[in-house]
């Protein structure tokens, strides 16, 4: 089974168990519990690394703004992000250099993917959670721009991040 298909239905088990839970305790240690795996079987070491730092640190601050926003509420009111919800960046940070790799030459397809990826994924998550989206039409609008945008954009820093590694070890 190749690493690319092992990489996706991780993050889906991981992201489903994450969900699932709505813990500030279980969604932390089912993170790391995946980050752990994922370095051992197939993670591309400090460069891999880096990415899934960039990724999250990226992710929170998206997080706090579309809160912030209104574009997500909590049972029915504007608040910070729930720490589980936090977690689920770092875990999708692991999929850019192997799941999602194809992707990453392909802008026009990956924002198409980011569109309609991101909506499907944020509409199961207000479906399963007490996280709601702030309007039912303009919430799924606004994540499917987002996501068309951010997630070329994701890919692109993976595909750097993996390029001067490789300019690296030239040396």
């Amino acid at each position: 089974m190749p690493y690319s298909l092992i990489n996706g239905l991780m993050f889906n088990t991981t992201w489903f168990a994450i969900v699932l839970t709505e813990s500030a305790i279980f969604a932390p240690i089912l993170a790391l519990l995946h980050l752990a795996i994922h370095f051992w079987v197939m993670g591309r070491g400090l460069v891999e690394a880096k990415l899934v730092l960039q990724v999250t640190m990226f992710g929170l601050l998206l997080d706090q703004l579309l809160f912030w926003a209104g574009v997500f509420t909590v049972n029915g009111y504007s608040t910070l992000p729930p720490l589980w919800m936090t977690c689920i960046w770092p875990v999708l940070a692991t999929t850019f250099m192997h799941a999602f790799s194809g992707l990453q030459r392909r802008h026009l397809l990956a924002a198409l993917f980011g569109a309609v990826g991101g909506v499907a994924s944020f509409t199961a998550g207000t479906r399963l959670t007490a996280v709601a989206f702030g309007s039912d039409y303009f919430g799924p609008v606004i994540m499917a721009i987002i996501w068309a945008i951010i997630f070329p954009f994701l890919l692109e820093i993976a595909r750097r991040n993996s390029r001067s590694a490789e300019h690296y070890h030239d040396w």
